[in-house]
């Protein structure tokens, strides 16, 4: 008896630390975001972007504290706690726009804002509407009845009066506001994401695609939490605050990642604007003819420029289209239908020699074509020769 009486106290015991540790790590995030906020604010330069910056992260801070604080239910004791749970809501809608609009000056290349963003903020407005009709209207007053906060599809939720099912449905309008604002900047932002992660600027800009979506998918589990089960909220706060720790830790360590961000967002939106127009299925599909079938790549003095000649389009598009669609740089793509036709002679001509195959499949030396041929397929020409003649015994043969 006693030692089951000590096994539940230590349960419980677990379960109370879990619980704290979880509701430590969740308003953390909220305090950390203000922490951010201020520290924007305090930049001697006052752009206009480190304002936008600012106020975005003091809302997140907000929107992250209220989250937690309707999901874990441990201030539904407080006398004020509908007021606390609701009032925040006008300022809360405030930090879709404003995200927006943050990732808007970063892939713009000169950002302006038009009257048409104001537009944005009509969820705001519109939730504080809402929160004032009980001011105006009998029997809407705030009842302790209603202050636990219920998912959306539960049958507790039904129960509520209409008035109070429609303030706590608006929790949930937010983060859905969130994700379909940020969607088409997620798309526009997609470029960067397929380039060649071959220099720091890609490779930190790739970063900084991923916050953006990052931002959408804690804001899709946290409308699915709304709908479904509280927990997904509490996942989606410490999803979001990891990723706020993250954003702050290479803002540290790369003072330049934002400029670096904005750069390739540019670059992005250049390059975009330079295959608008072009039939990328007829320009990929005569590029095979020419290979596969004209085999340009035998000529050993074959540039992109030939080739872009070729298509009709410029270096410029070639090589975009090559990174993009072919997700290969033209050394690359050449080299290995080069080293497709080195394969085929060294079977189907068994004595032609090394450097007359490598010559004719278009390497210009026979160094050249031995080191290319061995990082392409593992092993050397001669010993790629002596593994495929057939009758052989799979034996290796270590000559060139």
């Amino acid at each position: 008896m006693h030692a089951s009486y000590q096994k539940t106290c230590g349960r419980v015991v677990g379960q109370i630390m879990a619980e704290t540790v979880l509701h430590f790590f969740m308003f953390f995030g909220a305090l950390f975001a203000f922490v951010i906020s201020l520290g924007q604010f305090a930049q001697k330069s006052k752009e206009p972007v480190h304002l936008v910056y600012s106020f975005s992260f003091a809302g997140l801070g907000l929107w992250l504290f209220h989250i937690s604080l309707y999901s874990t239910g441990i201030f539904d004791q407080w006398a004020a706690i509908y007021h606390l749970k609701t009032l925040p809501l006008p300022v809360i809608f405030l930090v879709p726009p404003l995200m927006v609009l943050r990732y808007k000056w970063i892939i713009s290349n000169r950002f302006l804002f038009r009257r048409r963003y104001l537009l944005l903020f009509v969820p705001s407005l519109l939730s504080a509407i809402l929160l004032l009709l009980p001011l105006f209207i009998e029997g809407l007053a705030p009842d302790d009845r209603y202050v636990d906060v219920r998912p959306i599809l539960s049958e507790s939720f039904a129960a509520l009066p209409p008035y109070f099912r429609l303030v706590y449905a608006s929790f949930m309008l937010p983060k859905l506001y969130l994700v379909l604002a940020m969607l088409p900047t997620l798309v526009s932002m997609i470029t960067i994401w397929r380039k060649q992660p071959d220099s720091r600027a890609v490779r930190l800009s790739r970063m900084g695609y991923l916050f953006a979506l990052s931002i959408v998918s804690s804001n899709m589990l946290a409308v699915a939490g709304d709908f479904f089960s509280i927990n997904l909220l509490k996942a989606a706060v410490l999803m979001a605050n990891l990723f706020t720790c993250l954003v702050y830790l290479a803002t540290q360590r790369h003072p330049d990642y934002i400029r670096l961000l904005k750069i390739e967002s540019r670059k992005a939106h250049y390059e975009r604007s330079r295959l608008h127009g072009l039939d990328l299925d007829r320009i990929l599909k005569r590029l095979r003819e020419i290979m596969e079938v004209e085999k340009a790549f035998a000529d050993e003095e074959l540039s992109l420029k030939d080739l872009a000649s070729d298509l009709g389009i410029s270096t410029h598009q070639l090589s975009q289209i090559l990174n993009e669609r072919v997700k290969k740089n033209f050394s690359t793509f050449v080299n290995e239908y080069r080293i497709e036709e080195a394969k085929m002679l060294l079977v189907d001509e068994p004595d032609r020699s090394i450097l007359s195959v490598g010559i004719a499949a278009g390497f210009n030396s026979n160094t050249t074509f031995i080191t290319a041929f061995s990082k392409h397929v593992g092993i050397s020409p001669g010993q790629y020769r002596k593994r495929n003649l057939p009758g052989n015994d799979g034996e290796n043969d270590e000559s060139a």
